[in-house]
């Protein structure tokens, strides 16, 4: 099995990355403007179809052993083999449900509660006119690669990038979006989740020779990425910066639980209403249709929810046993494997100590 092929393959971050966003989102805000309702007609490259998928999937299946760890890699995959099978088939409940499963539900938060919750939190927003432009969060994270002697990195621009900054550790690659903003706390939270969370999970995962490959692939185990990443901010952070993440993520997840029922315009009315802000209503309204080639059908792409559901199962699994922080540090895998990986100490930590107040915190 060629793994590597395969990985790309299933890709579905980079496949479900349309390749007109910048068209579709002016003429989006086009037809706002004009108080039309419209729903993007997002464009995908992919040359694989169905049959190929299908191949991909018996290959996966042959590789099942006696690995435990190997084998738990395997049911992920084949999850999300199935989940691109349902994008070529344009069968958005499954992509829905699939992705639910992979990344976290809907139906593990009520919805109700956490728009509640999100308002309060825009309601104790410290509003700061520090704003980081694009150039400015390029020259922050210079500042901190050198900070760490991280060396070799390069930092590029990309206008569909769908987030303000993406990181690509193996790679040693940040990609900024043309045009972000950022306040000086969600900067600091970014180069936190981004330095400290990904790259160096990665650089401990490159360290595992006989596991490295599998530690490296993010793919279908956001809960253990994105929740680790979003975990040591939570730790390393003050309370301020815990109660902007939640609020972000939260809005994410809102406008994936509204997605689920209503078209890409719905989605981003509600979510305007909630927060005022156009660009994040059409950020989370796109991240909750992403795959979706017709956006006015009811459906979602869950990802969204792996940030604050994967740290919550992570910050549980860290106060059941101490050992697990060393365990979660050595790559990205299915949580469901924690036992099987050993708990030596990793040569990079993000956390020295643990901050209860802040676990505690983020747990109420």
């Amino acid at each position: 099995m060629n793994f590597e092929k395969i990985q790309k393959e299933l890709d579905y971050y980079q496949k479900f990355t349309p390749v007109n966003f910048v068209e579709e989102r002016t003429k989006f805000f086009e037809s706002v403007k004009e108080n039309q309702s419209y729903n993007p007609l997002f464009q995908y490259n992919d040359k694989l179809d169905v049959k190929d998928y299908e191949k991909i999937k018996k290959s996966l299946e042959k590789e099942k052993g006696e690995d435990a760890i190997i084998n738990e890699f395997l049911k992920v995959q084949l999850n999300v083999t199935d989940m691109m099978i349902a994008w070529k088939k344009n069968d958005y409940q499954d992509i829905s449900i699939l992705s639910g499963k992979l990344f976290g539900s809907i139906n593990e938060f009520n919805l109700q509660s956490s728009i509640r919750v999100y308002k309060s939190l825009r309601i104790l927003r410290q509003h700061s006119e520090d704003l980081y432009n694009d150039q400015q969060i390029r020259a922050s994270f210079l500042e901190e690669l050198k900070k760490r002697n991280l060396e070799g990195w390069i930092i590029e621009y990309n206008d569909g990038s769908g987030g303000n900054v993406s990181i690509y550790e193996t790679e040693k690659k940040v990609v900024i979006r043309t045009g972000a903003t950022e306040t000086k706390l969600s900067l600091e939270c970014v180069l936190s989740h981004e330095l400290d969370g990904h790259a160096i999970q990665a650089f401990n995962a490159m360290a595992n020779k006989r596991y490295n490959k599998w530690f490296l692939s993010y793919l279908g185990t956001e809960k253990q990425y994105e929740g680790y990443a979003t975990f040591i901010e939570i730790n390393n952070l003050s309370i301020a910066h815990i109660r902007s993440e939640i609020e972000y993520f939260l809005g994410l997840m809102i406008a994936t639980a509204l997605a689920n029922r209503l078209s890409f315009y719905q989605t981003y009315k509600e979510i305007y209403k909630l927060c005022g802000d156009r660009d994040f209503s059409f950020l989370a309204a796109y991240k909750a249709k992403r795959g979706f080639q017709d956006t006015a059908q009811a459906g979602c792409f869950q990802k969204e929810n792996s940030y604050l559901l994967g740290a919550i199962e992570i910050v549980k699994l860290v106060e059941e046993n101490k050992e697990n922080y060393y365990r979660l540090s050595q790559g990205c895998f299915p949580l469901s494997v924690i036992k099987h990986i050993s708990n030596k100490r990793p040569k990079w930590i993000s956390v020295k100590d643990f901050e209860k107040e802040n676990l505690e915190y983020f747990k109420n």
